[in-house]
């Protein structure tokens, strides 16, 4: 019985690790996601703040700022995909956490279990010995 509560220790142990590890993985993931969230904030309001002239401008310049515009676009959908895939991503690492940590404490529980039984058993023994070692005395 003890090494089955010591084997189910050691899994609750191992569960531990990974969910550290997870944590930390989180952690990195939750930091990446805040600044690809400001970037894209940032060129939101670049592509917001980006207005024509009222005056009289060259062609060039049309085609300057249409091309800067442009490229803000793309990069401001590159950071809404990636904002995205990273929320994504964030979920299912909360997800896969929240299952380790499910096994972690059902793996404890087990061998807490085990083990009180284990001192029951031990103590319904001792208390049985005794009885008889008592019986014995009195005949």
């Amino acid at each position: 019985m003890n090494r089955r509560i010591s084997t189910l220790h050691r899994l609750a142990l191992k569960e531990r690790v990974l969910i550290n590890r997870q944590m930390r993985g989180l952690g990195v993931l939750n930091s990446e996601f805040h600044r690809i969230d400001e970037m894209r904030k940032k060129l939101s309001e670049m592509a917001g703040e980006h207005t024509h002239d009222s005056g009289e401008q060259v062609m060039s310049t049309f085609r300057i700022a249409a091309q800067l515009n442009h490229q803000i676009r793309d990069q401001l959908e590159m950071a809404n995909n990636r904002c995205d895939h990273l929320a994504q991503e964030l979920q299912t690492m909360r997800y896969r956490i929240a299952q380790a940590d499910r096994r972690r404490e059902k793996s404890t529980k087990k061998a807490d279990a085990l083990r009180a039984r284990e001192l029951n058993d031990r103590d319904a023994k001792r208390e049985d010995a005794e009885a008889s070692r008592r019986r014995s005395k009195l005949q």
